[in-house]
Formats: C-alpha cells, sequence, structure tokens
C-alpha cells in the first residue's frame, strides 16, 4: 500500500512540475531589446501608442512603420510586447499574456 501511494505522489508531482513548465512563457523573439508584459493598448495613432499595465502605470511609445493597425488590439485584451530601441518604438511580436502573469 505504501509502494502505490508514493507512486502515486511521485506521478501527481511530476504532472503537477510539468504544467508549471508549459505555462513558462517562451524566449523573446530575435532582435528584441526589450519587452513589457501584460499591457492593454488604451490609445493608440500612427505616431504614438499608450500601454498600461495592470496596475494602471501607463507608458507611451513613440512608434514607427513596424507596429501593427491600431484596430488589431482589442480594448480589454491583455499583451507581451516584445519591442526593439531605435529613434521610434520598432515593434517586433506580440502575444496573449499568460494568466498567471495577469494576476500578479
Amino acid at each position: 500500500m505504501k509502494r502505490i501511494l508514493s507512486i502515486s505522489a511521485v506521478m501527481l508531482f511530476i504532472l503537477v512540475l510539468s504544467k508549471l513548465a508549459s505555462n513558462v512563457a517562451p524566449s523573446p523573439p530575435p532582435g528584441t531589446a526589450f519587452a513589457l508584459k501584460a499591457e492593454h493598448v488604451i490609445a493608440c495613432s500612427s505616431t504614438e501608442v499608450i500601454l498600461a499595465d495592470e496596475h494602471n502605470n501607463s507608458t507611451r511609445l513613440d512608434i514607427d512603420s513596424s507596429w501593427p493597425e491600431c484596430s488589431t488590439f482589442q480594448k480589454n485584451e491583455t499583451l507581451d510586447f516584445y519591442l526593439s530601441r531605435g529613434d521610434k518604438t520598432h515593434f517586433i511580436s506580440d502575444e496573449r499574456t499568460a494568466w498567471w502573469r495577469k494576476i500578479m
């Protein structure tokens, strides 16, 4: 009985550990200088974008032509942005924020 319980506990530990490992964010794309995690787009134009995090701290960025159209960003969507520095902020990619990062 103890052996079965021990094996079950080890298997459960492995399952929990693999679940946590699969939730780890992937490494950023090549060329990324910085990332803004768990951000909402609150204002967008062809020359600037204003992002806000979960604590309502806003970040204003001057953007270049690499950014997608403003209509692609949903109002309540939380995204991780991977960006590059320069005269203006260069857009590399974005992805949906993991659920556990939203609550931090």
